[in-house]
């Protein structure tokens, strides 16, 4: 090992003074140390990004599903059932897959106006993600509605947990989307037994 003259000097002052020059100039180390501290904060930023993409992923097959499912129910004719929802409702499953059934809910509503009232004519799910989602009261059900004639919403909600949740304890995020469509063969669409 080469050593410097103020090396040599610290080496041969005695005691605590020496020992602390030649710590404060000593450059061993230094590389460990400094990937110690910044290891947690990589690994951190890799596994939010793992995140990030994998919830933007999950946000769009939400929106697929919702879409499917929806777009499946309006091609019917002036009646559906429950069982014709319910395989409806599997389109989303299979869309959302590798995702379990269990952690996937979907909601099915039927909105008629009739004159100012707009009403739920019927209702269907698995699961529920929470009923009329917000987005589709008020002004807002009042601009989609026309008179006679149905806006079908379909509501999917899926729960995710992330990984960086896993390190820190966060509790799962809530990924949903609710898309509307008219009936395609017709002003109204019932259901039988729903």
């Amino acid at each position: 090992m080469n050593y410097s003259s103020t090396d040599k000097s610290a080496m041969a002052q005695p005691g605590f003074i020496g020992k602390l020059a030649r710590f404060g100039r000593t450059q061993e180390g230094v590389v460990s140390i400094e990937a110690a501290l910044l290891f947690p904060f990589m690994i951190t930023l890799l596994l939010g990004m793992i995140d990030l993409t994998h919830g933007l992923s999950l946000k769009r097959k939400v929106t697929v599903a919702a879409s499917a499912v929806v777009d499946l129910t309006t091609q019917e004719t002036a009646n559906v059932t429950t069982a014709d929802l319910d395989q409806f409702i599997l389109a989303a499953d299979a869309i959302l897959k590798p995702a379990s059934s269990t952690q996937t809910k979907v909601e099915l509503m039927n909105f008629r106006r009739s004159g100012n009232d707009i009403k739920q004519e019927w209702s269907h799910s698995r699961g529920g993600c929470g009923g009329t989602p917000a987005s589709m009261t008020g002004a807002t059900l009042d601009k989609l509605t026309q008179e006679n004639n149905d806006i079908v919403v379909a509501r999917v909600c899926l729960s995710f947990q992330p990984l960086v949740g896993y390190v820190i304890g966060a509790a799962p995020w809530s990924v949903e989307e609710t898309v509307a469509q008219r009936p395609r063969n017709g002003l109204t669409l019932d259901c039988s037994n729903c």
